[in-house]
């Protein structure tokens, strides 16, 4: 989880086509308890006095800023309206008077025609604006609306903006309108609203994959009345970037809804077409529908297997800890996941989620070709950064540093300790959402440069819940600097809560030399043996290897063959050829290089519906290392950006870091001292 001010977003671009190129060349806020507390301060003003102290020094070690924590935005004791997940389906929600914006904003985002609205009023899944009249959607209660058509025996939220608050009432008819087409007429508050009141009809769904057989999906369901709806026991969530609902099923579902005509449209995973079937439901009798999944790429069937490096299946409070790993498996299956990397993590206090989990193999439910295994995610609160373990036989202790308050509140060990007893184990470690900007104040991944350097990180995430492009250039100097470096991809999804990530949305493919299997994937993972994507499939050969490979050449200026390929079902605009951290200059079959360099591929394009968790189509490969004679791949430049960034790790350590003795202090400082020379004499080569 990230903490870091979000970025502006950029203007929307022009949708361009899908693209086949193949070249020779966790927070829950609770507002009653808020009041209470400030009473009692202010009675007592030695309190208040100690109160404002402890703020001051918190916003001196950690400034608030505004971020991607999961919000509410609900009112006292709505929470568990759209905001926490459960197994109830999506039919109706029984509500009715004065509600939050957060409550407000999903209520409408079940309107599958309002997506593009409440898309230009988020940023992934924040909200960047909070003001109700912001929410200007057309089916809210206005004077000459159309009807709405709604479900029989079923409540239907009719919502208002008034006096700048949000406000549902309850519509529940029994009855259609008398007379042929005639409409059901109330008023709310002067204003009158129509209704066509459907009858409810059954409709019946079975999803197949290619082969005919029943498979899981990712499905989206909207009624005659334009509204998303999911099957009992289901789990309805949101897709971030796309602003609308949808839930995972596994081989058929059956549910009521407004007769009339209805859209179901399935998928899976990204390697999976968007499968759309519209049928027109009567009440007299079922609907049977049957939903066959059609691959238009298998990565599978040239050993390359995907994982989502972090996923939490429950997070953010010490209750509404309701995911099974029974849903993890379906959300694997459903979104063609081979690897789900599930986190044992504390948030922002004590508590660690999801440690009953952790068995130190994969869990039971585990297939052949889909492995559910609980890791770790090891967290430093402010200082250090994120890490999200693989292939644990044990978890790797303490699994938080740095939280105040907590048996853990020194900022020790450093998260070097911790990553080299997770690769002691056979483990692997990729930094987490490296951070907003590519500095060491907008950075979250602030030791990674010295646990890199120190030999013990495999990888970064690269594909994560920060901009892209911020991870780029600190990826991309980091290699400059001669150090070899995977790429990740790790969605932070928090899937007990409904308007969140979606987990596989990004994902980090890694090339197995046979079938699936969690130590040969996490061998290939280190390796470098990888590439992340939201969407394209990339692939990269330099003469003839791949990702993760060196290539050692005689000294002096080398012809070099390249072969790329990327394919895609969502738009992509460019793709590069990546040297050094630089776009070649065209695609061809062929480079010239005249020193040490990496090479690897770059496909970006427009935010898409199928892209679910970020603002832009995104794949990008891992370095091949291409050595001439004894030359290393160098950038002083670059080294000398890391021994100023170390210097100031080091000076944040004296003046905000929390340690329980001077021995541990000066431990961690003699620690990133001894990075720091590295990167020293990188800069002087």
């Amino acid at each position: 989880m990230s903490y870091l001010p979000a970025p502006e977003q950029p203007p929307a671009t022009t949708p361009s086509v899908g693209a086949r190129l193949q070249t020779d060349g966790k927070l829950r806020l609770r507002p009653n308890g808020a009041g209470s507390v400030l009473r009692v301060l202010l009675k007592r003003p030695f309190y208040l006095t100690v109160a404002i102290t402890l703020l001051l020094i918190a916003a001196l070690r950690f400034p608030v800023v505004a971020g991607q924590g999961a919000v509410s935005l609900s009112r006292a004791g709505h929470e568990d309206l759209t905001f926490w997940v459960n197994h109830n389906g999506l039919d109706q929600i029984d509500v009715e008077g004065e509600i939050g914006f957060g409550d407000m904003a999903r209520l409408l985002m079940r309107r599958r025609s309002n997506a593009a609205r409440m898309q230009a009023l988020r940023d992934r899944f924040v909200f960047k604006v909070r003001e109700f009249d912001k929410l200007d959607a057309p089916d809210l209660l206005r004077p000459g609306n159309p009807p709405y058509v709604i479900a029989q025996n079923r409540i239907f939220n009719l919502l208002s903006v008034r006096a700048g608050k949000g406000v549902a009432y309850k519509v529940f008819e029994t009855q259609p309108g008398t007379g042929s087409g005639a409409m059901v007429k109330r008023t709310f508050d002067g204003v009158e609203a129509a209704f066509d009141v459907r009858p409810l009809a059954r409709l019946r769904v079975k999803i197949v994959d290619e082969n005919g057989k029943p498979a899981a999906a990712r499905l989206y369901l909207t009624a005659a009345d334009g509204l998303a709806y999911a099957p009992r026991g289901a789990i309805s969530r949101f897709a971030a970037l796309p602003a609308e609902p949808y839930f995972h099923a596994r081989g058929s579902f059956e549910m009521d809804l407004p007769a009339g005509e209805t859209t179901i449209e399935a998928t899976r995973g990204l390697e999976y077409e968007l499968v759309t079937k519209q049928v027109r439901l009567h009440p007299q009798a079922p609907t049977d529908v049957t939903l066959g999944l059609k691959r238009w790429t298998n990565m599978a069937a040239t050993n390359w297997y995907s994982s989502d490096a972090h996923i939490h299946a429950n997070y953010t409070a010490d209750h509404h800890q309701v995911v099974t790993a029974q849903d993890v498996q379906l959300y694997a299956h459903a979104e063609d996941l081979h690897y789900a990397n599930m986190m044992v993590a504390n948030s922002f206090g004590a508590f660690l989620h999801d440690t009953a989990l952790f068995s130190g193999k994969p869990h039971p439910l585990s297939t052949r070709d889909y492995v559910l295994y609980w890791n770790e995610e090891m967290r430093n609160a402010g200082l250090y950064g994120h890490m999200c373990l693989f292939n644990l036989k044990r978890l790797v202790e303490p699994l938080y540093t740095g939280f105040a308050g907590t048996p853990q509140s020194d900022d020790y060990p450093p998260n070097f300790t911790q990553a080299k007893a997770a690769r002691a184990q056979g483990g692997a470690v990729t930094y987490a959402h490296p951070g907003y900007a590519p500095t060491l104040d907008g950075a979250s991944a602030r030791e990674l440069p010295v646990d890199l350097a120190l030999g013990e990180v495999d990888a970064m995430d690269v594909l994560s819940n920060n901009p892209e492009e911020v991870a780029l250039d600190l990826w991309y100097k980091l290699l400059n600097c001669g150090f070899r470096l995977g790429i990740s991809a790790g969605t932070d999804s928090f899937t007990n809560v409904a308007d969140h990530y979606t987990p596989g949305g990004g994902r980090v493919y890694a090339h197995l030399a046979g079938r699936m299997n969690p130590i040969d994937w996490v061998r290939a993972f280190r390796q470098g043996r990888t590439f992340a994507t939201n969407g394209p499939m990339i692939s990269l050969r330099v003469q003839d290897r791949e990702p993760g490979d060196e290539i050692h050449l005689p000294s002096g200026p080398q012809r070099i063959p390249v072969v790329l390929k990327v394919d895609s079902k969502v738009p992509i605009d460019k793709i590069e050829l990546i040297v050094n951290g630089k776009p070649f200059p065209g695609i061809t079959s062929t480079i010239t290089l005249d020193r040490s360099s990496w090479i690897a591929v770059r496909a970006t394009g427009p935010a898409h519906r199928l892209v679910l968790n970020d603002t832009a189509a995104f794949a990008h490969t891992s370095p091949v290392y291409v050595y001439l004679g004894k030359q290393p791949i160098a950038s002083p430049g670059d080294a000398k950006f890391f021994v100023q960034w170390i210097d100031g790790l080091i000076q944040r350590v004296g003046q905000r870091g929390r340690f329980s003795t001077p021995e541990r202090k000066r431990e961690v400082v003699e620690l990133f001292t001894r990075a720091r020379d590295i990167y020293q004499r990188k800069a002087q080569e």
